[in-house]
């Protein structure tokens, strides 16, 4: 009976080149922040996570937050539209400021454009179009780039990788398809680290969401090879903090500070009622 009243919560953590501790980020009120990106952008550092608003909509915005004053400011939103966008994968090319958003229900993987900070997006490249994917994640190797996706079955971690290459003039061409498997789904950017490239991916093996699984890669072009060196829970991530979490599920790292997130679980007569009316919610809002 009480289990209805049971959700899923995620909490972002952060922690400063030289520190031994991951520090939280409080939730901002109107929702949980999951799928943190750092990115330097015109001299600051920045956060960059979905934010899902579980007392309203019941569905995902983008969000960020910014260093200053010793510590990252509270969550302001960044990118809203008519559907659920997560996992915003922005980063920084020639001074311009760019974001990979997961947009499973609009079916396409497109490219946005910071026209002006910090809320004017404008998409500059569809990638893909009729498929419903999720996770998209760039890689550099021997001086192409290629883009890791991820097809899931339903929801949660089990589907297919996909991973094709970038070329200018033809778009994307196919490389490989690993079939069903709970450890493929993309967890974060792909990590550069002494001539050595490192993919984050989630674990599903215990459930959505419950640790991380990292694979060096050994090869990507024209057969594509991975071998595992790493498997992380929650309970191995160092913090001085009371709540227990139950999972991890994204990764990233710049020079500056690494991120991730952790999920914990929550009794809330709130949120119950919320996704009773989340069909009317929506027609309000969007029509």
């Amino acid at each position: 009976m009480l289990k209805k009243f049971l959700f899923e919560r995620w909490q972002v953590a952060y922690r400063r080149k030289g520190e031994d501790y991951f520090t939280l980020l409080p939730n901002p009120k109107w929702g949980w922040a999951a799928d943190p990106f750092p990115v330097v952008y015109e001299g600051s550092l920045y956060i960059f996570a979905e934010i899902f608003l579980y007392k309203s909509e019941r569905n995902g915005v983008i969000a960020y937050c910014k260093w200053e004053n010793d510590g990252f400011g509270d969550w302001q939103v960044s990118m809203d539209r008519h559907w659920h966008i997560s996992y915003p994968n922005v980063f920084s090319v020639d001074g311009k400021l760019y974001m990979c958003p997961e947009i499973r229900q609009n079916e396409e993987i497109a490219v946005y454009e910071l026209k002006a900070f910090p809320d004017k997006w404008e998409k500059v490249k569809v990638l893909l179009s009729n498929v419903q994917c999720v996770d998209s994640t760039f890689c550099e190797y021997q001086g192409e780039r290629f883009l890791f996706t991820f097809r899931p079955v339903r929801a949660g971690s089990k589907g297919s990788l996909y991973l094709y290459r970038i070329e200018e003039e033809a778009g994307l061409s196919l490389l490989m398809e690993s079939g069903s498997t709970v450890s493929a789904r993309p967890g974060g950017n792909v990590i550069s680290k002494g001539g050595r490239l490192i993919r984050v991916a989630q674990d599903g093996t215990s459930g959505y969401g419950c640790g991380l699984v990292f694979n060096e890669i050994d090869a990507i072009y024209p057969a594509y090879k991975e071998h595992e060196i790493k498997r992380i829970s929650a309970r191995d991530i160092p913090g001085n903090w009371n709540r227990k979490f139950e999972g991890v599920h994204t990764y990233n790292q710049i020079e500056e500070c690494e991120v991730i997130d952790l999920k914990y679980r929550k009794f809330s007569l709130t949120e119950y009622l919320a996704r009773k009316r989340i069909r009317k919610v929506f027609i309000n809002k969007y029509k």
